[in-house]
């Protein structure tokens, strides 16, 4: 089972995550790239398909690793989200571009690819929430697999934003670093890896991964 992150440590990554960009740039040892893009409504979100308004999300990767900060909007006040880092460092093994779900999680280790928590959050009365996170390169924390972060520059990104439900204050921290807490077994999508179906406690929640940005390799 992987070890989780906790709400203070991913506190501490989204100061990172700016923190990395200004060391980056000041030292001059490595040259970052960053992209910007809104987010999109996912196909079990019930949503129409296509961006969100009100939306962004600003990736930066670089030798040092990755950074990203997101604004999410029309999402339900009071709900908890948890948004994951999808690092797909050998996209090439998959049919699709990008990579589709089913893809990355069913076969890991074929397409080198890092899943972890980037950061979680309760949405605010007005449906938004705004979260960082910094991914380095090595070895990383609460990974679904067994592989390592070894390709920042060259990964395909994807960045899901996963809908837990109401916030459960006796099962909160669960709710807010891992995939399945508050979730009922139904909600959960049956080609995920156990290091993620089993983490977390159980909820009663339809719980849909609502949101999500992509960034292929070619852009």
């Amino acid at each position: 089972m992987p070890r989780r992150q906790s709400p203070l440590r991913l506190i501490d990554a989204a100061r990172l995550s700016m923190v990395a960009a200004t060391a980056l740039v000041v030292a001059g040892t490595a040259s970052a790239e960053a992209i910007t893009k809104p987010l999109s409504w996912t196909p079990g979100s019930g949503m129409a398909p296509g961006p969100v308004e009100g939306t962004s999300v600003v990736l930066e990767k670089g030798a040092f690793g990755a950074a990203m900060a997101i604004k999410s909007s029309g999402l339900t006040p009071g709900d908890v989200v948890t948004v994951w880092w999808v690092a797909i460092q050998n996209p090439s093994v998959c049919k699709a571009n990008p990579c589709t779900p089913v893809e990355t999680m069913t076969d890991g280790a074929k397409a080198d690819a890092v899943v972890t928590l980037a950061a979680s959050g309760v949405v605010g009365e007005d449906g938004t929430v705004s979260l960082a996170s910094f991914l380095p390169r090595g070895a990383v924390e609460g990974n679904f697999f067994d592989t390592e972060f070894h390709s920042p520059e060259t990964a395909e990104y994807h960045l899901p934003v996963h809908n837990h439900g109401p916030l459960d204050p006796s099962i909160a921290e669960d709710m807010l670093t891992s995939f399945r807490a508050g979730c009922s077994d139904e909600s959960l999508p049956e080609y995920y890896p156990q290091s993620a179906l089993s983490d977390g406690a159980k909820g009663n929640f339809d719980c849909k991964t609502v949101q999500v940005a992509e960034f292929p390799v070619t852009e």
